[in-house]
């Protein structure tokens, strides 16, 4: 049987376009007869994440758009598609195992006003964090395996950047990468999920984004740490940022603001943030504890954060305070600087600003398994006291405790302020018992000295600090119980191991048996240093019974344990310029004691 004519010209126009497919397509090749993998693309990988290599792509891979309210036999496989990024403003996506995404940043994003102005090139700042990662569900033999992390490649070419023939990508690390381009036109972002085994369940949920400042998402690891472990007890923790400034004439304006961080808390025998410890979103979703200033204060919250001035130069940082810990237990705290809190400025002049969140190096922190040391903060009158005190939970909670010793150095300071009373503090320059202190320094002084040894930094009696000494061997535990006979005859030669510091803690805490930090002996050292001879006050020699029974000099080796207690010493080990630089110790000679009304 013929063709009729209508169905000669479909033949005809049927083998008119395959010629012309093999036609072109045998061209295309021969542009380019090494493949996609040979592009020049300038990749330069931040210092800070995603330097971790290449690794290999899967292959065969393809997005797979994810809806959750339609039927996957309805929507069927979608056809990868380029979704736009512009400056500063992250998207977020579910990704399959095995498939791949890709971004486009157009150039006019890029280059704005001049992105048809001839040859021209500007650095792009990419980055992305794990928001959401596969479950592990198999039998693992100790600790269960996080899934594997996600890949991100960048280039000016779209083949290279989100086809699946090319190999080449850098990884994410603990969840997060960032790398900088140098972009010449439109720039391309592939995502690349891995392929996992049956054990793990679940999809990839990832943030990315692009900014022509700087990485939108940043973790920082130099410096230290940001977030000092000042102390903490059985069920509770305190944490404190570093310096929110080091400029005098800003604290006002800081204290005035919403407290610029928050902080993610996790048990470190939880597996859940085990590869997204880099990542805020992954932390937001994975951490036990989330800390942060709209929740400070409801009821039952187990923390409580704000702005103060404690610790060293009276200058603004931000304390967490975290409870309903578990004893014994080990923690990590991560710092998170909120992408709008970026304003807030540090030490001066912030070099770690952007437009985006920030992640600290995360700060490990224990609790400890006796209950008769108690952290305490927030004290109205010693207001520089932030660490664990010997207490009683038989008789006072955190709170009332604080209150106690509050009220009892109070009472103690006003014998002080008799004495000065004698002081001319308000004689002219030359008649002034020093050019370089006033009565305003001695009283800083010495209220910083009173404070810390009548409410003395307390630890576990069993605790390994070498330089604590025990304290109130002879008195009951707050339960009831009573140290071992043999340990306690031990003890009975040495009069300062069977009381405390001073009879108000032994007849109205009533903490039982446990182990002093001594104070820091420049405190005795400034009070001579800033006040009149004429209140008698003297500090013990170095080297005499009198001084090792009640003060210690500093000495840190880079671990948690603290050697002395002064305020704001934190057990978080910090480099030789960030230590609390007191003033220059005055020596004072011969055997000295306090003065009558002054406490031992």
């Amino acid at each position: 049987m013929q063709p009729s004519q209508l169905q000669s010209r479909m033949a005809a126009s049927v083998m008119t376009m395959m010629s012309l497919w093999l036609l072109f397509s045998w061209r295309a090749v021969a542009l380019d007869p090494q493949g996609l993998l040979n592009s020049q693309d300038a990749l330069t990988a931040s210092e800070s994440l995603g330097d971790e290599g290449f690794g290999d792509m899967p292959g065969d891979v393809s997005y797979e758009a994810d809806f959750g309210l339609f039927d996957r036999s309805i929507v069927g496989r979608a056809p990868q598609s380029l979704v736009v990024l512009s400056n500063n403003e992250p998207k977020a996506l579910n990704l399959q195992a095995g498939d791949t995404t890709c971004y486009k940043v157009e150039k006019k994003v890029i280059f704005g006003d001049n992105a048809g102005n001839g040859p021209r090139n500007k650095t792009i700042y990419v980055s992305a964090n794990t928001c959401q990662q596969p479950i592990y569900t198999g039998q693992a033999k100790g600790r269960a395996p996080p899934a594997p992390q996600l890949m991100l490649r960048v280039s000016n070419s779209n083949e290279a950047a989100c086809q699946s023939s090319v190999k080449d990508g850098i990884n994410f690390r603990e969840g997060a990468v960032t790398l900088s381009y140098n972009a010449t036109d439109d720039t391309y972002i592939g995502i690349i999920a891995p392929n996992v085994t049956s054990e793990f369940q679940g999809v990839y949920n990832f943030e990315v984004a692009v900014s022509l400042d700087d990485f939108f998402h940043r973790y920082e690891s130099r410096g230290g740490a940001e977030l000092l472990w000042m102390d903490s007890d059985s069920t509770s923790a305190l944490l404190v940022t570093r310096n929110l400034t080091e400029d005098a004439d800003d604290v006002s304006r800081i204290m005035a603001q919403q407290p610029p961080y928050e902080l993610f808390v996790s048990n470190s025998e939880s597996t859940a943030t085990d590869g997204l410890r880099h990542s805020v979103c992954g932390l937001q979703n994975t951490a036990q504890i989330f800390a942060s200033s709209a929740g400070s204060g409801a009821i039952n919250s187990p923390y409580k954060t704000g702005l103060t001035l404690r610790g060293p130069g009276r200058l603004p940082k931000q304390q967490f305070l975290l409870v309903a810990l578990n004893a014994s237990s080990s923690y990590s705290g991560t710092l998170v600087k909120k992408a709008n809190a970026t304003n807030v400025q540090k030490r001066q002049q912030d070099e770690r600003g952007g437009p985006g969140s920030i992640l600290f190096q995360a700060t490990d922190f224990q609790t400890v398994s006796g209950t008769n040391c108690k952290v305490v903060t927030d004290l109205e009158f010693c207001n520089e006291i932030q660490y664990a005190v010997p207490g009683n939970d038989q008789k006072f909670n955190n709170t009332a405790l604080a209150k106690a010793y509050d009220d009892y150095a109070k009472s103690m300071y006003e014998n002080f302020e008799k004495v000065m009373m004698q002081i001319q503090c308000e004689a002219g320059k030359t008649s002034l018992y020093s050019l370089a202190r006033n009565c305003d320094d001695c009283r800083t002084a010495y209220k910083n000295w009173l404070c810390t040894v009548s409410i003395p930094r307390c630890e576990n009696f069993g605790s390994s600090n070498p330089f604590a000494v025990k304290r109130n061997a002879a008195q009951a535990f707050p339960n009831g119980t009573m140290l071992d006979e043999e340990e306690r005859n031990k003890l009975e030669p040495f009069v300062s191991s069977q009381t405390s510091r001073n009879k108000f803690i032994d007849s109205e805490i009533q903490p039982g048996p446990y182990k002093e930090i001594l104070p820091c002996e420049e405190l005795c050292y400034e009070v001579v240093q800033s006040c009149p001879a004429a209140i008698q006050f003297n500090c013990p020699q170095s080297g005499t019974p009198g001084f090792e029974a009640s003060y210690h000099g500093r000495e840190r080796n880079g671990s948690t344990v603290v050697a002395c207690n002064y305020p704001g010493e934190a057990r978080t080990p910090m480099s030789a310029a960030q230590r609390i630089v007191p003033d220059a110790m005055l020596l004072v000679s011969g055997l000295g004691v306090a003065a009558a009304w002054a406490l031992r």
